[in-house]
């Protein structure tokens, strides 16, 4: 089986996304890893997570996120399977990238996009799909950095 061309993924991406918002809700997934955190601290310090502002926002419960946080690792490396390509690192491509690094880099992409009030997944996919403007200033602000970054590192690592 071969990879997917750019457009193919964003037609599949935009029919699960459409898909996603018509069933459930608008999709997004970094809620996850603080309503995590609070399932976790609640039986350890529960007057903390029952005192935190923050923590009466979000649900404190398993939900679809959750399943859609596990599938996104599993049906990626799935689709790495199925595709028989190899990936950049294992090309020489990427070999230089730390696991530090990399956890780093999303650390502050869901960090800053926590603060803006979403995620990449909600603020680019749902929200620009419903004309957030939100959305689009995210999406500008994650090209804006991430191309230089990207541009960077690649003269870096060749």
């Amino acid at each position: 089986m071969r990879s997917w061309t750019w457009w193919q993924g964003g037609i599949a991406l935009g029919l699960l996304s459409t898909f996603a918002m018509v069933l459930l809700k608008p999709m997004g997934v970094s809620t996850v890893f603080p309503s995590s955190l609070g399932i976790v601290l609640k039986p350890l310090f529960p007057g903390f997570v029952e005192g935190n502002a923050y923590f009466q926002t979000i649900p404190l419960s398993i939900g679809w996120e959750h399943m859609l946080v596990l599938g996104i690792p599993i049906g990626g490396f799935l689709a790495y399977k199925l595709s028989g390509e190899k990936v950049a690192a294992e090309s020489g491509g990427l070999s230089a990238t730390s696991p530090l690094t990399a956890f780093l880099g999303g650390f502050l992409v869901l960090f800053g996009a926590r603060m803006a009030g979403g995620c990449t997944t909600g603020h680019v996919l749902s929200g620009m799909s419903q004309l957030s403007v939100a959305g689009f200033l995210f999406a500008a602000a994650v090209f804006a950095g991430g191309i230089p970054a990207a541009l960077l590192l690649k003269r870096r690592w060749s």
